[in-house]
């Protein structure tokens, strides 16, 4: 069989090439918004997915770290650790503070935990950890507030000396800052108690986390898997109405482009279709011609799009580390789906117009 829409459509090349360049653009927009929604809220949730813990012990109720308090006694430490399963216990204390300095300031999760811990930062790439009356930062937030090793900054309405600079905890909403256990809890004055407890699991830890909710009451716990989603579905909750305004905009918007490139697309091939009618071609025919044609203009313009957007994500990353432009596949097969029912769309008035066509008349403008 004789692929004769795919023919008709890359037979002009240049026009089909405009007409794919369209439409990738409008698929772009879609990717690239869709993208750094879902990166920002990837990077929210950083802390909980780098932890080596297995399972997240939490006050009973509480479900996530943003926008939530949690205090968990430090007594039923010792109670977990005898459970079956359980490798490790580790306390942490949680805050959300700023830091501040003379340049500026970032909204920051404050986390304290044991030097030497599993809680705190998992990559050291200049100083060392926290001692008493220090703190580590991100490198990214550092560079942006101008901080050095040694330099004083204020969390917490206290002034601490950076000891250290970890790496990859600061979006485009906050950063994360580290303490000692000792002197979080001090400031909070919350003495024997913990916001968090960190569980390493020799077992199943789905399994860990019942047999710890079960033994240890007033408290929930959730393996960490669970515990990221949680953080990033009370972001995405927090980010809805501006989400769905971005995503109409970026649907109209892309109706509007995908509808005139697949319009002109056709129009432009009125002869070659009065030609096909001419030789018997039916409405049926003429229609699955079209759509076949506006099929490949989008599947052509999405792989392209694709593309593009991972290139647009690495550029993001080498200008600006604190924006992650993450391409999901659900964020593909969303806009995939999206661009095939809006060419479908967007074919219905030219197809009407070509419905229309009459042969004759199409030659006798061509004669």
């Amino acid at each position: 069989m004789v692929p004769v829409a795919r023919r008709m459509l890359f037979t002009d090349r240049r026009r089909a090439l405009l007409g794919v360049a369209g439409v990738a653009i409008a698929l772009v927009m879609a990717l690239t918004l869709d993208g750094i929604f879902a990166g920002t809220t990837r990077q929210v949730s950083r802390y909980i997915d780098t932890s080596p813990a297995d399972v997240f012990v939490s006050q009973e109720g509480v479900r996530t770290i943003h926008m939530a308090t949690s205090v968990v006694p430090l007594a039923v430490t010792d109670q977990i650790r005898q459970l079956p399963g359980v490798s490790w216990v580790e306390a942490i204390l949680f805050s959300s503070d700023a830091l501040r300095v003379p340049a500026g300031r970032r909204p920051s999760y404050v986390i304290g935990y044991p030097p030497g811990g599993r809680g705190g930062p998992q990559t050291l790439v200049e100083g060392r950890e926290p001692a008493t009356g220090e703190i580590v930062v991100d490198d990214s937030a550092a560079k942006a507030l101008d901080i050095a090793l040694g330099d004083e900054v204020e969390v917490m309405g206290r002034r601490w000396r950076v000891s250290g600079l970890t790496t990859g905890m600061t979006s485009i909403v906050n950063t994360s800052v580290y303490v000692t256990f000792d002197d979080l809890a001090a400031l909070l004055g919350l003495p024997n108690t913990a916001s968090y407890l960190l569980i390493g699991s020799s077992g199943d830890p789905e399994s860990v986390a019942e047999s710890i909710e079960a033994a240890v009451s007033g408290v929930s716990t959730q393996t960490r898997q669970r515990f990221s989603a949680e953080e990033r579905a009370v972001v995405r909750e927090m980010s809805t109405d501006l989400l769905n305004i971005m995503a109409i905009a970026a649907f109209l918007v892309g109706l509007a482009v995908i509808g005139l490139v697949l319009y002109a697309a056709v129009l432009s091939r009125l002869r070659d279709i009065g030609v096909m009618k001419a030789l018997g071609l039916g409405r049926l025919g003429v229609s699955r011609l079209v759509l076949i044609q506006a099929m490949w203009t989008v599947v052509t313009a999405l792989a392209l799009a694709v593309a593009v957007t991972f290139s647009i994500g690495a550029i993001v990353a080498a200008l600006a580390p604190d924006i992650d432009v993450v391409v999901e596949a659900t964020s593909l097969l969303r806009a995939g789906t999206g661009g095939v029912l809006v060419a479908g769309v967007g074919v219905v008035i030219p197809l009407i117009k070509v419905w229309r066509v009459d042969p004759a008349t199409v030659f006798r403008r061509t004669s």
